[in-house]
């Protein structure tokens, strides 16, 4: 986020540098400084026996999982912390704030750390009817559904068909502002998408809609079978579909998708 670091699935996470990000988060570096990123989280400095403390604060009332390295953290230099709460996270400390600030690098995944997947629950086809909208890339498809993305299918369907909840659950991040789209990866950061936080703790992903596109918005309760959005055809996409997959957050900015059933 921030530069829009997780805009896609095949780009979605990227190391931000706070170097990049000192005139407007931590002018001068001084030992209060704060950095607050994408409306997520913040990164707080306080003065501490040990020199400085380093806390991290989620912004969102969202679970989130921020990796953050820096080689002025201690006792280590790299620290996941898994944010479910309000409350504050203690990462170390440091003995020169400017010299955290300047080697920080942060990357991070919305979702609960490690979520286990109910694999009882079955999820409503999101475009209906159903027998309308083909599968056109499935599980383990070659072209661009491996590695973490293994699991999760592409559904032809022309712009503005109806996008429907396959399950329930809370809105957690919404991008309908892009235009762009095509069948190259250079277009990933491009991709308009909804995601949906289950109540297990893994993510339902809807991705490619249409410019403005979304009927959600971030915060938003929603039902099974609830009118979401509207497909499109953006980001690293070779025709119009929508990618839909479930995934569960990892440490470093990392996801995996997870197996599941539509229903019958």
């Amino acid at each position: 986020m921030l530069t829009r670091c997780w805009a896609t699935r095949s780009n979605r996470k990227c190391w931000l540098a706070a170097a990049m990000l000192l005139a407007g988060l931590c002018i001068g570096c001084k030992a209060h400084a704060s950095g607050c990123f994408d409306d997520w989280f913040c990164i707080e400095i306080h003065p501490h026996k040990e020199g400085h403390q380093v806390e991290l604060r989620r912004v969102a009332p969202f679970p989130v999982v921020v990796t953050v390295l820096s080689s002025a953290l201690e006792p280590t230099h790299i620290f996941t912390a898994a944010l479910n709460t309000d409350k504050a996270y203690v990462l170390g400390h440091t003995v020169s704030p400017r010299a955290f600030w300047q080697t920080m690098r942060v990357r991070w995944t919305g979702g609960v750390l490690n979520a286990t997947h109910n694999n009882a629950v079955k999820y409503r086809y999101p475009l209906q009817p159903k027998e309308q909208y083909r599968i056109v890339q499935g599980f383990n498809g070659g072209y661009s559904h491996q590695g973490r993305s293994r699991f999760s299918v592409d559904i032809a369907a022309p712009v503005g068909t109806p996008v429907y909840a396959a399950r329930a659950g809370t809105v957690i991040d919404v991008v309908e502002s892009h235009r762009q789209g095509g069948p190259s990866r250079r277009y990933a950061p491009y991709a308009n998408y909804i995601i949906i936080l289950h109540d297990d703790g893994t993510t339902g992903e809807y991705f490619h809609l249409k410019n403005q596109g979304a009927e959600v918005e971030r915060g938003d309760q929603v039902t099974i079978g609830q009118l979401i959005g509207y497909s499109g055809n953006t980001g690293f996409s070779s025709l119009p579909h929508l990618h839909f997959g479930v995934y569960r957050a990892k440490p470093n900015g990392s996801y995996e998708s997870v197996a599941f059933d539509f229903t019958k």
